[in-house]
């Protein structure tokens, strides 16, 4: 893994992320979100303790590593995601992973302003390009029902940014898998306070536990929690965080694909235009991120 290239392991990554949205999608009709969420973390930090063992295991619960993980934890995963998989109710996966490229902003603004890291024309220039494939997809319109969905991902975003940010300030001896473990183990405070509001307010959780619902929670923990996040704690630990997002923000290409197959989605002119913006926009900032990754 440490002598993998940022720059796979982004793509990789950007992999993971596009099969984890139509998983997610699939997952839906069984389970409350929180509640997935929450035994996805509870198997993934199983999982981690047995690869990382245990005194790589016990580095997790140092003071220099606690606070910053929990953090990350709770905006990238706990509120986020739950947010993410609740809008699924409502809008097709193919619109929320356009939707998250608008993370893009959030990502040069905080990078910017936190990080000190400024933005090269190209990424710049790339990143209009994504912004436009952006737009163009979600202005196709699916009626109230799609916008609501849509606006909850919108405005949910910056927290995402938010747990890079805890990240890249986490000590440096930390390895992608122990930092994704943290990020895994972390998330799950936020989502016991998460589901004991939603059953004071809602009632019994939803759980019909079928094989769709099995296989959707084992393969959300090894394609996203375990490989996914392992690779892109990889890449930002080694790459600008905007590069790193930009690329892995061409991932509606790849669930665009996966939808249509799976007959989530339909495909349209408007939809394949936008896909093409936004892969160039990716690619645009790839090449901006070769140089980069080469040296790292």
């Amino acid at each position: 893994m440490s002598k993998m290239s940022p720059l796979l392991a982004i793509w990789i990554s950007c992999f993971c992320t596009a099969s984890n949205v139509v998983i997610s999608k699939v997952a839906t009709p069984y389970v409350t979100s929180a509640l997935f969420l929450l035994s996805a973390c509870f198997i993934a930090s199983v999982v981690f303790r047995f690869v990382l063992g245990k005194t790589a295991w016990r580095r997790l619960f140092d003071k220099d590593v606690r606070w910053k993980a929990l953090g990350m934890g709770t905006f990238g995963t706990a509120l986020t995601m739950t947010v993410f998989m609740v809008a699924l109710n409502y809008t097709t996966p193919v619109n929320s992973a356009i939707d998250n490229q608008f993370e893009i902003i959030y990502s040069l603004i905080l990078s910017a302003l936190i990080l000190k890291e400024r933005p090269t024309w190209k990424q710049i220039g790339g990143s209009l390009l994504i912004l436009l494939g952006v737009i163009l997809i979600v202005l196709q319109g699916g009626g109230y029902v799609q916008a609501k969905g849509d606006f909850m991902i919108l405005g949910s975003l910056w927290m995402f940014q938010v747990s890079h940010i805890f990240a890249k300030k986490l000590p440096a001896d930390l390895s992608a898998a122990q930092i994704a473990a943290a990020r895994a183990f972390y998330a799950m405070p936020a989502l016991v306070v998460l589901l004991v509001a939603l059953y004071l307010i809602q009632g019994p959780f939803l759980f019909n536990a079928t094989p769709v619902l099995w296989g959707t929670l084992l393969g959300s923990v090894v394609v996203n929690y375990v490989c996914g996040n392992t690779l892109w704690y990889h890449a930002i630990r080694n790459m600008d965080l905007s590069k790193a997002t930009a690329i892995i923000l061409s991932y509606p290409v790849i669930t665009f694909v996966l939808s249509v197959l799976l007959k989530q989605d339909t495909i349209s002119v408007s939809k394949l235009i936008g896909m093409v913006l936004a892969v160039g926009g990716a690619y645009i900032v790839t090449l901006s991120a070769k140089k980069q990754g080469a040296n790292a």
